[in-house]
């Protein structure tokens, strides 16, 4: 192979798709990508479930693969379209670490798909639904909650008395008091008991004026 054409592969590559493999390439796209939109609508397990998103995981999966198919091996488009991407600039704010993972899914599948790796996207959304599975219920079975406890000259000992009772496993975290006040924050989880009943016993605590739970990722800034 001369320098001429050599300088030619490297400019124009060796990728042809015809509309066949293209059909095929964006069918295959849809489908794993919907597959990835249900998997997410059926797993989310926040508060607000937002449309918006998951219709962006699909419409992420359709452009990479389009994207993919435009780059092929052509060296000129690829240079070119890292300098497009370069310029972009994304805003939104992903809360939750889970919407990140399945917007590399998207990715992923739309790569995989624009070159035809069919057999790796399938595969692979296999493994990560398992994966989803088997530790996703896992994960929320006993859910985290924060107790807050506000009253006049409430003591630890007196919630610690009482979660003990309960055998609750549970974690203070936060205690601001005053001189004739007190809040008190515990990390706890609740597992089997009953969150009227353990809410009601801490009533019976002298000078409790408030009693809240609140249900949470695990996560809180300290």
């Amino acid at each position: 192979m001369n320098k001429e054409n050599l300088l030619n592969l490297l400019i124009n590559g060796t990728s042809t798709f015809t509309i066949e493999t293209i059909l095929i390439n964006m069918s295959m796209s849809i489908i794993l990508s919907i597959y990835i939109y249900f998997i997410y609508k059926k797993s989310y397990n926040g508060v607000v479930y937002s449309q918006n998103f998951n219709l962006t995981i699909v419409m992420i999966s359709l452009i990479t693969s389009i994207i993919m198919m435009l780059i092929g091996s052509n060296l000129a488009i690829s240079l070119g379209m890292v300098g497009a991407l370069s310029i972009v600039r994304f805003r939104a704010a992903i809360k939750e670490p889970k919407d990140i993972a399945f917007l590399f899914w998207a990715i992923a599948v739309g790569l995989a798909a624009g070159i035809g790796a069919f057999v790796i996207a399938i595969i692979g959304s296999a493994a990560i639904t398992i994966v989803l599975l088997l530790f996703g219920n896992r994960l929320y079975k006993d859910y985290s909650y924060l107790l807050v406890v506000k009253g006049d000259n409430i003591k630890c000992e007196d919630i610690n008395n009482i979660l003990n009772q309960y055998k609750l496993p549970f974690k203070l975290r936060m205690k601001n008091t005053t001189k004739l006040y007190a809040e008190l924050t515990y990390e706890i989880t609740l597992k089997h008991v009953n969150a009227d009943n353990l809410t009601e016993h801490f009533y019976t605590i002298e000078n409790v004026r408030e009693v809240h739970i609140v249900s949470y990722n695990g996560e809180v800034s300290v």
